[in-house]
């Protein structure tokens, strides 16, 4: 049990390292080719941050295969909205209390723009329709696939009609160019190495949370939800904790929103397609969480002030979902 848990700690330590690397090098790359100032750029860019995910959803269901393999797949899908509205929004309000504290920001509230509305509205209509096709058959469920990627290209063109699109003004250099001395080229290396590493770390992962899941007598899916997103989901969340944490607020709110359209849309359409989308318990919990969460922030949004104490919420859902996993079984 101590080996398989070892074991799952040094993969998500290693999709943790290849998921800084990827974003680092994306940035910088889409950058230095101008994506950032432009549609195409606004567009790309929750695509390109959310590869680890899609990876690890890959490699489960095509590589591990099986039942379990699946399972882990859909558990990632349904993992990076619920860690996102749970644990990442939570953090972002004791960050926001710490950082008014400590007078890095004038108040205990978000002062947000009402751009986020499209998004979030999105969200909390369409994310709940994910559980549905579950209950259907086969040609049911991929006319639903069909329904939410066409929900997506709607989606991108209500941004391009309302001009919301987040530019990349600067971005670090990639890491590697401390010791490569051409920054593109290395950027290219970095990003060659990052896909390689994510793909050696996301394989040991689906194993160990296969095995583990099974020690323990829990479902793969459920354990997968909350473990895999804790690997990859940590770039996104500390950009967003830095901004809160300064007081760029839409800043924050729409970094942790934009990844989100994605598992509400575009990455459940794949699934539908490309798996038998046979749903648990656990994936109930993060669409009733999230969803809750959603329809929360998009209350205070409309008024374009969020408290921080709304983001708190997030908390009681992520303690609540890992007490009923792990100390009662669930």
């Amino acid at each position: 049990m101590i080996e398989l848990i070892l074991e799952l700690f040094a993969s998500m330590l290693v999709v943790f390292i290849a998921a800084m690397l990827f974003v680092n090098a994306i940035e910088f790359l889409g950058c230095q080719l101008k994506l950032g100032h432009s549609f195409v750029g606004a567009i790309l860019a929750p695509l390109f941050t959310s590869f680890p995910e899609m990876t690890i959803f890959l490699v489960a269901v095509f590589a591990y295969r099986g039942l379990s393999g699946e399972e882990i797949g859909i558990g990632t899908l349904f993992g990076q909205p619920f860690m996102a509205s749970s644990l990442s929004y939570g953090l972002v309000g004791v960050v926001v209390l710490l950082g008014y504290y400590l007078k890095k920001r004038d108040d205990l509230v978000l002062e947000v723009d009402r751009t986020l509305i499209i998004p979030y509205t999105f969200i909390t209509f369409l994310f709940p329709l994910t559980i549905v096709p579950s209950f259907m058959g086969e040609y049911a469920r991929h006319v639903f696939g069909v329904v939410f990627l066409i929900s997506y290209i709607v989606y991108v063109w209500m941004m391009y009609k309302n001009r919301m699109v987040e530019v990349i003004d600067d971005a670090d250099e990639p890491y590697i160019c401390k010791y490569f001395p051409y920054p593109v080229m290395g950027g290219v290396i970095q990003l060659i190495a990052a896909v390689i590493l994510l793909y050696i770390g996301s394989h040991e992962m689906v194993s160990s949370v296969d095995w583990l899941a099974k020690q323990i007598g829990i479902s793969a899916m459920g354990l997968a939800l909350i473990v895999i997103p804790a690997a990859t989901a940590i770039p996104e969340t500390v950009s967003a904790l830095i901004w809160g944490y300064r007081g760029k607020d839409t800043m924050c709110i729409g970094s942790l929103v934009g990844e989100k359209i994605l598992y509400s849309t575009f990455y459940p359409g794949l699934g539908l397609i490309l798996t038998s989308w046979v749903l648990d318990v656990h994936a109930y919990m993060s669409v009733v969480a999230t969803t809750v969460i959603s329809l929360i922030l998009l209350y205070y949004i409309l008024k374009q002030r969020v408290p921080w104490y709304v983001l708190c919420l997030g908390l009681f859902f992520f303690i609540a979902y890992a007490v009923l996993v792990f100390a009662y079984h669930v």
